[in-house]
């Protein structure tokens, strides 16, 4: 069955009366939308309940390394750059290190009490990487990405995992040295965080949710880039995911359509795992440029189209009510099964 999406804030269901409810989720099913996709440690068992007597499954989600607020109680989360400072602000981002088990842990947590409490139809694990702000640093118009972290704690697990000794010294030296001498080991142990603590949601999943798909959100870089700065090494991350998620958005990038189809024939050849990328609706300010019909039906057609994708997540699904988008959709999906007929 192709996984046809609506990604929905929290801050707006959450508000929703019942009726509004089953109003909106009837606009949602006129588009092809057969999945609500949903991110927060808590839910709202009616609305769960009333999409599904509505025919349409609702996926939870759990955002993992991303927490600004955790970053003010706890300093040591935050992500140090190679020459030692503090990784910065971008925008509304800063990332945290993956590398502290203790908070690991804590969201782990959270995602064993969220599939024991709520009846979902899978979970996606959001930010489920190394610090990057890849909607701005992926950018061919800006500097180099950040790469992190270098904080004493990581450094000090890196060393117990990679079995080496790192040389005394300011923080720059010693990431100079790591980067140096075991730029592959380093890449390694990034990786095997990430893909150890989606091994462990895994299996909370299958515990508590048993049949219930896992999926990640995958930032959508070629492969030696994602694994040196994000730690998600897609073959191993396949081992333990039911679906992958590229989140394709182009127009934020700066990129034409005809970019989605590389970034997707590029993880197809990395996992044997189906894709149900996230794409971009429409633009997300005014300052990213004109988004056009016909650019948002190069999008459909460049994931429908594609061998390896399974569905899609539109993202954010309330810009399907505006400008057609949602239309627009419903179009392409209907034209897929007559042209399958």
């Amino acid at each position: 069955m192709t996984l046809i999406g609506a990604y929905l804030g929290a801050p707006a269901w959450q508000r929703w009366s019942a009726d509004h409810t089953r109003a909106e989720l009837r606009r949602y099913k006129r588009y092809g939308v057969n999945a609500i996709f949903a991110e927060a440690d808590d839910y709202r068992r009616d609305i769960i309940q009333i999409a599904q007597d509505s025919g349409l499954r609702f996926m939870g989600g759990l955002s993992c390394f991303n927490n600004n607020d955790a970053l003010t109680r706890n300093p040591e989360l935050h992500p140090i750059l190679r020459d030692g400072r503090r990784r910065p602000r971008m925008n509304w981002y800063i990332g945290l290190t993956p590398s502290c088990q203790s908070y690991a842990q804590s969201r782990l947590n959270v995602l064993r009490q969220m599939a024991q409490t709520y009846a979902l139809d899978g979970i996606w694990l959001d930010f489920i990487r190394w610090p990057l702000h890849w909607e701005h640093e992926l950018r061919d118009d800006t500097p180099a990405p950040l790469e992190a972290s270098f904080d004493d704690y990581t450094l000090r697990r890196f060393a117990d995992c990679a079995d080496v000794e790192i040389p005394a010294g300011a923080t720059r030296q010693q990431a100079d040295w790591i980067l140096r001498t075991h730029r592959d080991e380093w890449i390694d142990f990034k990786c095997g965080i990430i893909s150890e603590f989606v091994a462990q949601a895994k299996m909370l999943v299958n515990e508590h949710l048993a049949g219930k798909p896992l999926g990640l959100d995958i930032v959508p870089a070629k492969s030696a880039e994602r694994e040196r700065l994000l730690g998600q090494r897609l073959h191993e991350l396949s081992a333990q995911a039911d679906y992958l998620s590229p989140m394709l958005y182009h127009h934020v990038l700066g990129f034409s359509t005809g970019w989605m189809a590389e970034i997707l024939d590029d993880m197809a050849a990395q996992s044997d795992k189906p894709l149900v990328p996230f794409v971009q609706v429409d633009a997300f300010s005014s300052e990213d440029g004109p988004f056009s019909a016909r650019e948002w039906e190069q999008v459909l057609d460049a994931v429908l189209s594609h061998g390896g994708c399974a569905g899609l997540i539109a993202f954010t699904g309330d810009m399907l009510h505006a400008r057609g988008r949602g239309r627009a959709l419903a179009a392409r999906l209907r034209h897929r099964i007559v042209s399958s007929a």
